[in-house]
C-alpha cells in the first residue's frame, strides 16, 4: 500500500490530507447530527398538556430533548407572554441559528469531494507527460511494458483522487438532505404550536 502511495507522487500528499479532512468532518458532522431527529408521540403529548394550559408539564417533558423541534418548542413557551410576531421572529432568528450549526463545514467536505478527483486527475497528467517524456529520450526500440508501467503509475493519483472524492461528495448530499429535512421539522412543528398556543390564549 505504501508502495502504490509513493509511486503516485507528490499529490498524493494533498489527497491523503484530503481524506483525513474528509473522514474528520464526516464524524464531527455525525455527532451533531444524532438527535436531531423529532419524536411525533412527545410532540403530541406536548400539545396535549398546551392545549390543557398545562404549561409546566409541557416544559418538562422536553426539558432533555436535544431535537431542534423541541428547542423551538422551548422558546416559544418560555415567550407565551409576547405576541404571536414576536415569537415567530424569535423562533426564525433561532432556527437560522441552529442550521448554521449544523451546516458548519459542509463547504469543506464539498470542496473536497469536487477537488480531490480534479488533484487525481492532474497527478495522472503530470504522470504520463513524465512517462512519455522518458520514451522520447530513449534512441532504442521502446519496450511497451516500460510505457505501460510509466502510465499505471500515472493513473495511481486519479484512483486515490475517486476514493476521496466520492464518500465526500456523498457525505455532503446526506448532510445536506437531512438540514433541509431538519429546516422542515422545525417550521412545520412550530407553526403548529403556535397555532395550538394562539387558540389556547384567545
Amino acid at each position: 500500500m505504501l508502495d502504490l502511495f509513493y509511486k503516485g507522487g507528490p499529490l498524493m500528499y494533498p489527497l491523503l490530507l484530503g481524506s483525513i479532512l474528509m473522514v474528520a468532518i464526516i464524524i464531527e458532522r455525525a455527532c451533531h447530527f444524532i438527535g436531531t431527529g423529532e419524536n411525533r408521540r412527545v410532540f403530541d403529548q406536548v400539545s396535549g398538556y398546551i392545549k390543557n394550559r398545562e404549561f409546566d408539564k409541557a416544559e418538562g417533558i422536553i426539558q432533555g430533548e436535544k431535537s431542534p423541534v423541541f428547542i423551538l418548542i422551548k422558546e416559544a413557551l418560555n415567550m407565551r407572554g409576547s405576541s404571536k410576531e414576536e415569537i415567530e421572529n424569535l423562533l426564525s432568528i433561532r432556527g437560522d441559528r441552529i442550521l448554521r450549526q449544523l451546516s458548519k463545514n459542509l463547504h469543506l467536505l464539498e470542496l473536497i469531494g469536487k477537488i480531490a478527483p480534479m488533484i487525481g486527475l492532474l497527478g495522472t497528467v503530470l504522470g504520463m507527460v513524465e512517462a512519455f517524456q522518458k520514451v522520447s529520450f530513449m534512441k532504442s526500440i521502446v519496450n511497451p511494458s516500460l510505457l505501460a508501467s510509466g502510465i499505471w503509475e500515472a493513473l495511481i493519483t486519479t484512483v486515490a483522487g475517486l476514493f476521496v472524492g466520492i464518500p465526500a461528495l456523498i457525505g455532503y448530499h446526506l448532510y445536506s438532505n437531512r438540514m433541509k429535512a431538519v429546516a422542515f421539522s422545525m417550521k412545520h412543528y412550530s407553526e403548529e404550536i403556535l397555532a395550538i398556543m394562539e387558540k389556547v390564549n384567545d
